[in-house]
């Protein structure tokens, strides 16, 4: 049994019940048992309204994995970093059957790599390289574990190992650093030295700033020599424009890394570190290394013909190498790449530019990732070995200028104000010229101005340096769109115009909505603290108002208990209500309302009552009123799928909405309750006001099923809370005992620091607030 407090509620009716929960046309608990005392049609209204080679053995020795990086994989959500890992011995020894095993075909979200990787030997060199690329369209986190088997120098039984790294995706950019060449560098001990150059750009192609190289660059690793004993670059993105030359002219044989410290400051204005970490190897045999020209990062536009790519082969210490052969299929590149040979071999090779394997990029749609190229060779002693190299590229379609407006779109409550930015940039990064903003910033539409008469920026591509500021300041309730043209010359010297346009809205202030079962309708404004000001009735035609609800901004519904009536009203811009007209039927003890679409659904209290589902017609009429058999109803709220009944004394039945706004598939969610009154639906949750238990609960909405799950009662203040009504992250909740109550919304969806906010106004048996 739901029912006001007798003693309070004498006045008003006898005894408020609601009939048991039988089965109804919507379905809802149809299990339980009714509760005594139910009301009947046309009897007193009812109560209360509610993862192989051979050579020498040995002993034993593993695989050493150095990543391209060190530390956590970082990039920025929506960009592309790849990482190489280069697999050699821990001695410099051959290790055979190497493979990766099984770890690469589920990799996580935004990592590609190959289905599979192996290699017959893995000794110095970049023979072992294992290419990735991660492409994250969202900020995450995690690691990747890839576990690989090996046979060591001892030929001991087949050996695993891992390597485990971080990744994470940033929602602002980072510096990346790259050597090249790539992989691990190798150079002849005494012999000319291997020139080694560290490039550093950004992993999204926007700005970064203040670079410097933190690594003194005067105590570097025996054998390594810097051009300059520092480096700085006062700004950074993409292009070779961040360099550091290195040599590398070792005396002795040995191997390690070689780690360089870096600072600089983001896109986003956060200092941060980073590390470029370049393994290397003393050796007294050569090796064939292999540079692509362009140096850097190959660069194409889509439709604008073919960018020529000659990737050439020499040994590091000048002494001839033979037998080399391009084993990567070249008739089977990445998309947009070709040669003009089917296969490519060099019989011998050495220095200058004998040996070189054409290639051209000619892309047919944007995008970009490493092109690999794998080879072998046997080196001036006779040794076979293997090596690889890396060419970065990317695909850029003709350049376009873009405005975004910060914030996307503009809500301001009249007599207020909101500054508004509009940053234009390029959707590749690169520049286009000649900007100008075309709209007379002299004549905007009502409440809007601009700081400057006129905007123009010599170039545009990335950051906000080209920044058009605005302000709106709205006098009356108004809605509409703000288009601002421009022009420009894009990146490949063609004019081009563009329109940035933004939403925007005045809102009048919103006011609290406190229906009385026998004090008519009050509209209450706030105070800047959240607090209600002076109350006044407002609306005409109903006696015992017991629920409002709006539609379209200007039309609210209201249900008229005793009257079995239902009014639909015109809504003013000060709040106010006028026009009252009885609308729709099939109606018994109407008690609350709630919409969704252009459907609106009433609870009705009768013990036969159930649910009626109305259509809303063009000018606000109700028509097609149908009206569920079965129990009475109390709570109601819906959103686009779903509908929330309370029914009973301590149930909620969640039920599906249909095409045409019809209920069906209905059933028992949530726990908890206890007098279900009022329901409301806000952020993923719902808020059930319980009556008799004199709290209120927040209940989780699943998105996928609608159910209501993990729900939690806390306080609300009231003693006997009727309904909830949300503005922002604040809560008001109605007590039956005439208190308003004002609440902060938690995190976890919770209210705390509730506090009574009535301030001298007088309510009678408030029933379903509301927020407008």
């Amino acid at each position: 049994m739901i029912s006001f407090r007798s003693s309070l509620f004498a006045a008003a009716c006898a005894s408020l019940l609601l009939s048991g929960c039988g089965s109804s046309s919507y379905g809802v608990d149809s299990g339980a048992a009714p509760p005594a005392g139910g009301g009947t049609s046309g009897a007193t209204p009812p109560g209360n309204p509610i993862g192989s080679s051979s050579g020498t053995t040995g002993t034993s020795n593993s695989v050493v994995a150095t990543l391209s990086t060190s530390g956590t994989v970082s990039v920025v959500a929506g960009g592309t970093r790849n990482v190489a890992i280069v697999f050699t011995s821990s001695d410099g020894r051959a290790i055979s059957g190497f493979g990766i095993s099984g770890s690469l075909g589920n990799l996580p979200a935004g990592w590609k790599g190959p289905n599979s990787f192996a290699c017959s030997k893995v000794s110095t060199g970049s023979g072992c390289v294992l290419n990735l690329s991660y492409a994250p369209m969202a900020a995450a986190n995690g690691s990747i574990t890839l576990n690989y088997v090996f046979v060591d120098n001892s030929a001991m039984p087949q050996t695993t190992s891992s390597l485990t790294f971080a990744y994470v995706a940033t929602p602002q950019n980072n510096v990346v650093a790259t050597a090249a060449p790539s992989g691990q560098v190798n150079a002849l001990i005494n012999g000319a030295g291997q020139p080694v150059t560290g490039t550093f750009t950004t992993d999204d192609g926007r700005p970064a700033t203040s670079l410097a190289v933190t690594t003194n660059l005067g105590t570097l690793p025996a054998g390594w020599t810097a051009s300059s004993s520092t480096l700085s670059c006062a700004s950074l993105s993409t292009g070779n424009g961040c360099q550091l030359s290195l040599m590398f002219a070792p005396a002795t044989a040995g191997n390690g890394t070689l780690s360089l410290g870096y600072s600089y400051i983001d896109d986003g204005g956060a200092a941060k570190t980073g590390t470029l970490n370049i393994p290397y190897a003393g050796t007294t045999n050569d090796n064939v290394v292999a540079t692509a020209s362009p140096s850097g990062q190959i660069n194409a536009v889509v439709g604008a013909g073919n960018q020529p790519v000659t990737v050439t082969f020499t040994t590091d210490d000048g002494r001839p190498a033979s037998a080399l052969t391009v084993t990567t299929d070249i008739t089977h590149l990445p998309s947009g790449w070709s040669s003009t040979l089917a296969s490519f071999s060099c019989s011998t090779l050495s220095t200058g530019s004998g040996c070189r394997l054409p290639l051209t990029y000619a892309p047919s749609g944007a995008g970009g990732g490493t092109l690999s190229l794998a080879y072998a060779y046997i080196d001036d002693s006779g040794n076979a070995k293997t090596g690889s190299i890396g060419v970065s590229y990317q695909a850029t379609t003709s350049n376009h200028v873009i405005g975004t407006s910060s914030p996307t779109a503009v809500s301001v409550i009249t007599g207020n104000s909101m500054p508004v930015a509009i940053t234009f940039t390029t959707d590749d990064g690169n520049p286009a010229t000649a900007f100008a903003v075309t709209t007379d910033l002299t004549a905007l539409p009502s409440g809007w101005s601009s700081v400057a008469s006129s905007l123009s920026c010599a170039a545009v591509s990335s950051g906000n340096g080209c920044q058009l500021a605005l302000s709106y300041a709205p006098g009356a309730a108004a809605n509409g769109s703000l288009s601002i043209a421009y022009s420009y010359t894009d990146n490949s010297g063609t004019p081009k115009t563009g329109t940035a346009s933004l939403q925007y809205a005045a809102l009048n202030p919103p006011h609290l909505y406190v229906p009385q079962l026998t004090g008519g309708l009050q509209l209450c404004p706030f105070n800047s603290d959240g607090s209600l000001g002076a109350c006044a009735s407002t609306g005409s035609g109903f006696s015992s108002p017991t629920s409002i609800a709006f539609y379209g901004g200007n039309l609210a519904y209201v249900s008229d208990y005793y009257s079995n009536s239902l009014y639909v009203c015109a809504v003013a811009a000060d709040g106010s209500l006028s026009g009252c007209a009885s609308t729709g039927s099939n109606f018994q003890y109407p008690l609350e309302i709630a919409i969704s679409g252009t459907t609106l659904y009433v609870t009705n209290a009768d013990s036969t009552g159930g649910v009626t589902t109305c259509a809303i017609g063009g000018n606000g009429s109700l028509s097609s009123c149908l009206e569920t058999s079965g129990t009475g109803s109390a709570g109601i709220a819906a959103n686009a799928t779903s509908a929330y009944i309370g029914v009973g004394s301590s149930t909620v039945d969640v039920c599906a909405i249909g095409s045409m706004g019809a209920l069906s598939s209905c059933a028992v969610t949530g726990s908890g309750f206890s007098g279900a009154v009022g329901i409301t639906l806000s952020g993923g949750y719902a808020y059930v006001a319980n009556q008799s238990g004199g709290n209120v609960s927040a209940c989780a909405i699943d998105p996928t099923t609608g159910d209501l799950t993990g729900c939690t009662s806390f306080s609300g203040g009231a003693s006997m809370p009727m309904s909830v009504a949300l503005d922002g992250s604040q809560a008001y909740v109605d007590d039956l005992y005439g208190a308003i109550y004002l609440c902060t919304i938690a995190l976890d969806g919770t209210f705390s620091a509730c506090a009574d906010v009535t301030d001298g106004n007088i309510f009678s048996y408030g029933i379903n607030i509301a927020v407008h």
